[in-house]
């Protein structure tokens, strides 16, 4: 045989069972990951926070469990605070809209009323055929909107309904957190004493990945977010719309959606300002939407796996599959599990290539000699 393709298939076969096997834990474990969710943020924020109460602890004569208690209160200040900073100015802006909403209405109504005059002229002269089948496509559209009106009233009725549990989850997530930070070192005393330290070292290389692709995946978000606003800011700057500010960080957020995106928002809008007659808005419009469009899909993928260690183009395959698998949050999921086989078959491999490790036992032996 050819020694190019000369290979140990027992070898091949347990690499590929490994790998099988790792994917479906992984797989597993984002499965359950969602009833575990407050402990994963708790998590999350206990190692972001562990730096700061380590200074404390080591800077000053303050115990563990008081820096920790005070850095949570802290944190929780300063995140109350951007937030209400925020709001503010959102309430501000939109107290603008509102104020302004019956001439916005107003006009609306009169450029609608002008539009069923012209379509309605335009409909009696069709074919009835034409006519009939129009007729069944608004009566599906109207049940479509019930349904989704209907919808819509079940989830802010269910939203209303589980207010109490959203605020538990908050405390226990904040009360998880406070442990998680305070006793972080019996925790991981405890779990040393009853775990073997090779498999440790696995776990912490594992957090660790899943750490660092998670943060790298919300830094490459926000990076993107922050290209999109400052499009979307400026191009509304130049045409000339009201509000740029508000809108431009409201459809930015909507850009964040893989099922909404930029087109969610401005191609209807351009729709609307086209049936009413401003052409130049239309465009304009439609012409900002594909800059946005165009420089986000070039973008992303080279962000993200620059963000998170890997090609653009393997991060770009992940995104797609964990989207298809997972849905939304496979987005997230898809690369941090690519990011996850990538690190445990490089300690598979052993700084040896592929090839080096289906190599058999007998080329093996001729090689080191």
């Amino acid at each position: 045989m050819n020694n190019e393709f000369d290979f140990n298939i027992k070898k091949l076969l347990k690499f590929l069972l490994i790998i099988a096997a790792i994917l479906l834990g992984i797989f597993v474990v984002f499965k359950l990951a969602v009833y575990f969710i407050p402990f994963i943020i708790a998590f999350a924020l206990s190692s972001l926070i562990e730096p700061v109460v380590n200074l404390l602890v080591k800077n000053t004569r303050i115990p563990r469990k008081a820096a920790s208690g005070a850095t949570i209160i802290v944190f929780l200040l300063v995140l109350g605070f951007v937030i209400t900073k925020a709001i503010s100015g959102l309430v501000s802006e939109a107290t603008s809209i509102y104020n302004n909403l019956p001439e916005l209405f107003s006009e609306m109504y009169i450029n609608i009323d002008a539009m069923v005059s012209k379509g309605m002229d335009i409909y009696l002269g069709l074919p009835k055929t034409i006519t009939q089948n129009f007729e069944n496509m608004l009566a599906n559209l109207s049940s479509s909107l019930m349904n989704l009106l209907n919808s819509l009233f079940t989830g802010i009725l269910n939203t209303a309904i589980s207010l109490p549990e959203a605020l538990i989850f908050t405390i226990v997530t904040i009360l998880s957190t406070y442990f998680m930070t305070s006793d972080r070192e019996k925790i991981y005393s405890s779990i040393k004493r009853q775990v073997p330290e090779s498999w440790l070292n696995k776990v912490i290389s594992i957090k660790n990945d899943m750490f660092s692709a998670l943060f790298g995946y919300i830094r490459a978000q926000l990076i993107l977010m922050t290209i999109t606003f400052a499009e979307l800011y400026i191009g509304f700057l130049v045409i000339r719309v009201t509000h740029p500010l508000i809108l431009a960080l409201v459809i930015c957020i909507i850009d964040a959606l893989p099922i909404l995106g930029t087109g969610g928002v401005l191609i209807p809008w351009a729709i609307y300002e086209l049936l009413t007659g401003n052409l130049r808005l239309a465009i304009s419009l439609v012409v900002l939407y594909l800059i946005v469009l165009v420089v986000r899909q070039m973008t992303e993928p080279k962000i993200l796996g620059h963000q998170i260690g890997i090609h653009p183009l393997l991060t770009l395959i992940a995104m797609y599959t964990g989207l298809r698998i997972w849905g939304f949050i496979g987005m997230i999921i898809g690369p941090i599990t690519l990011l996850l086989l990538k690190n445990i078959i490089t300690g598979i491999l052993k700084n040896q290539t592929l090839k080096e490790l289906l190599m058999p036992d007998d080329k093996v032996s001729e090689k080191e000699i």
